[in-house]
């Protein structure tokens, strides 16, 4: 858990045009791996001509432990060392070192305060399992998302905007222009013009904010190949 001072942010896994994405090194007993860090959709800050992508206030950086079942002891030492920044009108190196020892129990004290924020972070994570039917049409400086065969739902929309894993594939302060037929919509994403190689595969996140006022917001995580044959 990390909680921030008004007006400063923290990066994401894709810091955008500036910062460096946030990382955690992990030190565990023999035999104990760790997740990688499940990432709960970020802000998008816009400064100076700048995008980029982080959390402000609170994030908590999700990770799952695996616990062989011949392990012995009935503890686990974890320590766990945070690389990032963190930016208002500047930027300072943000490196912390935290440890714990877990204690493994069947009937481990509920904290009513840590469940709650558990539950938010975890409503808040993209879904893999997508209610649509996605295709890609690449063009010279733009491709196009077809997205379609959508649930009802998805189709009532006041924005959708697409965030990627990778940096340095797409202009991160150009308009995203959408247009929505039916059950079906279309999203253009602009490359960035410093590009160097040929985008094989688009994966991140859609963020489908919603005209419903019992959820507003709809997350998806999406890998697609890209055929450049067309």
């Amino acid at each position: 858990l990390v909680e921030l001072e008004e007006g400063w942010h923290l990066y994401w896994r894709n810091s955008g045009d500036t910062g460096i994405p946030t990382s955690i090194e992990f030190g565990l007993p023999e035999g104990i791996t760790v997740s990688e860090i499940q990432w709960a959709v970020p802000k998008v800050f816009e400064y100076e001509g700048l995008a980029s992508f982080g959390y402000d206030k609170q994030v908590l950086l999700l990770t799952e432990l695996t616990i062989p079942e011949n392990y012995q002891s009935n503890s686990v030492s974890v320590t766990a060392k945070l690389k990032s920044l963190i930016c208002k009108d500047v930027c300072i190196p943000f490196n912390t070192t935290v440890s714990k020892e877990i204690m493994l129990m069947n009937n481990f004290p509920a904290d009513d305060d840590a469940s709650t924020l558990f539950t938010r972070t975890r409503k808040n994570l993209p879904e893999v399992k997508n209610d649509f039917e996605l295709s890609i049409t690449p063009d010279e400086d733009f491709i196009t998302l077809i997205i379609q065969s959508l649930n009802p739902g998805l189709a009532k929309i006041n924005s959708l905007y697409f965030l990627p894993y990778e940096n340095g594939i797409f202009k991160n302060t150009a308009e995203q222009n959408y247009k929505v037929n039916d059950d079906r919509i279309e999203l253009k994403l602009e490359y960035d013009h410093f590009k160097t190689e040929e985008l094989k595969e688009l994966f991140g996140i859609l963020v489908f904010q919603l005209d419903d006022p019992a959820q507003s917001k709809k997350v998806y995580e999406i890998k697609k190949q890209i055929n450049t044959n067309n």
